[in-house]
């Protein structure tokens, strides 16, 4: 079978300006992908071309089998999409809403009931499926937006920032919806929140400044990217000789310092590292045989400082 959702190549050009550069992956059935990058990454851009409310310049979107630029209404169709700002009539009501948004969505009128049962059961909307949307607090709101993307079970489902507004409460409820769904269909959730990704997404795609950077699980990435693992030292000044020292450590990629604010003659050390077992003993070694060292610590990478790496990579390769 092909992938639910797949991206060739895609690119996105405003005039001169390239927004999207040569993006490629694909979202199978029954798998849910955090598409995670920082404000302005070029995330929202993305989705928009999946969704098919703007076209690419260059390369091919299929959404389920179809062409999402010469079978647009093929692809939309077996689509459910939460946008950023999720597109709401103030004026109705909740049920109201969602029984417009079926019909339009072509769902067979003998449907529509069961259909509107089950989304406003899921995204948890009963204590106010009678309230004009213009009542509605930003929480209840986005889950209103949710339920509409919902409707007609699609086969693909992709949303953007959906847990933006939330309480911690709703935010859970949500995890729980997007994870049901995700179990067997295809879920493409946008954010720049990192917890998102790791409860419940199989796989993260990292991009920034519309360039992909990476994709993988979350422990795969955290498993290739052992080497941001760093040791770090606080240690008395002078420091003159401590570098080459930490620097002759098998396993020790990189050393740099920086002051301790607040902390007159003490100087903090950062040694980047790889996975090798015992490489704090040694650091602490050397540097207790000749140095006064007053803290040592260790740092696993986290999918925080995976993400925060590869953002920082493409900001040298640029420079």
């Amino acid at each position: 079978m092909s992938a639910a959702i797949e991206l060739q190549s895609v690119y996105k050009r405003y005039g001169p300006k390239t927004i999207i550069h040569d993006v490629s992956f694909s979202v199978d059935k029954g798998e849910i992908v955090g598409f995670l990058g920082p404000n302005g990454a070029g995330k929202t851009t993305t989705m928009r071309m999946i969704a098919g409310f703007t076209t690419p310049s260059s390369g091919a979107i299929k959404v389920a089998g179809y062409d999402m630029v010469s079978d647009n209404e093929q692809a939309a169709e077996k689509l459910g999409y939460l946008p950023e700002h999720p597109p709401l009539y103030d004026t109705l009501d909740v049920e109201q809403y969602l029984r417009f948004v079926a019909k339009v969505k072509g769902v067979p009128a003998r449907s529509i009931p069961d259909n509107l049962d089950r989304v406003i059961t899921a995204c948890r909307l009963e204590a106010v499926v009678n309230r004009e949307i213009y009542k509605l607090s930003k929480g209840y709101r986005q889950r209103t937006g949710l339920a509409q993307a919902l409707l007609g079970n699609p086969e693909v489902l992709l949303l953007d920032e959906p847990t933006a507004g939330l309480d911690p409460g709703q935010i859970q409820e949500t995890r729980e919806v997007i994870r049901a769904f995700g179990e067997n269909h295809a879920v493409l959730i946008s954010t720049h929140i990192l917890p998102e990704v790791t409860l419940i997404c199989k796989r993260v795609a990292i991009i920034n400044n519309g360039r992909l950077l990476a994709i993988d699980s979350p422990s795969g990435l955290q498993q290739a990217s052992e080497d941001s693992s760093r040791v770090s030292l606080h240690v008395s000044t002078p420091v003159d000789g401590l570098r080459e020292e930490l620097l002759g450590i098998d396993g020790v990629q990189s050393v740099s310092f920086s002051n301790v604010a607040g902390e007159s003659g003490i100087v903090s050390v950062d040694c980047h590292v790889d996975a090798r077992e015992g490489i704090e003993a040694a650091i602490a070694r050397v540097t207790a045989a000749g140095w006064n060292m007053h803290k040592l610590e260790r740092q696993q990478p986290t999918l925080e400082n995976i993400f925060l790496r590869y953002i920082g990579e493409q900001h040298r390769e640029a420079a």
